[in-house]
């Protein structure tokens, strides 16, 4: 029989006990015997979908050697964590000559010409949003700089308000004196003179 992976996932510790992979087991059992698939299950317990920390589907990507025809799950959110991750997948596996199958998820079948299509347009969807939340942050950034509204660090300033010279503090450092003299010296805290001093000659 042709070999395939079968990947299940529970959330929660709740779902497991509820039964959430077992159940899922036997969506994915199903439809892999009724295609002529021996499975192979990895099963990942108390893992939500957002944890990078996901033991047994990493073993179940370093086990692809073995050439599944495809992997199997009962739905795609027990799969992958978002649609970029989704899609960074699912390319790995197809340069990889393997296919994908979501039971519960109509159409989600690499291995037909729809679902590729359909993933293609997932594809487009997920570049459009990134260009979306890019425009909006450009937006928003050039709206700020109209209002004044600085990025980047602050300017650094001593106890009483006023700007802490730069070329001062690498004056007074040339000069031998320790960066908490200079502090000292200028009236500041020693935090700015260190940033300064790093800056300047790499180390304080």
């Amino acid at each position: 029989m042709t070999l395939a992976f079968g990947y299940v996932r529970a959330s929660t510790l709740d779902e497991v006990k509820q039964g959430s992979n077992e159940r899922q087991k036997e969506e994915i059992l199903r439809y892999a015997q009724s295609k002529g698939y021996y499975i192979e299950f990895f099963e990942d317990k108390a893992k939500s979908g957002k944890n990078t920390l996901r033991p047994e589907f990493e073993r179940m990507l370093k086990s692809l050697d073995r050439k599944p025809k495809l992997i199997i799950v009962s739905k795609i959110d027990r799969f992958a964590r978002s649609l970029s991750d989704l899609l960074k997948t699912l390319e790995f596996l197809d340069q990889n000559g393997i296919g994908f199958v979501s039971v519960n998820d109509s159409g989600i079948d690499t291995t037909t010409p729809n679902g590729r299509l359909l993933l293609q347009i997932l594809g487009a969807f997920a570049e459009f949003e990134r260009n979306m939340i890019n425009t909006r942050t450009r937006a928003g950034r050039e709206q700020a700089l109209n209002k004044g509204i600085k990025f980047g660090r602050p300017s650094l300033k001593t106890k009483n308000g006023s700007f802490i010279d730069r070329r001062k503090v690498i004056e007074l450092r040339q000069k031998g004196l320790s960066a908490r003299a200079i502090s000292k010296t200028i009236g500041c805290s020693i935090t700015p003179v260190l940033r300064i001093i790093r800056e300047e000659y790499g180390s304080a």
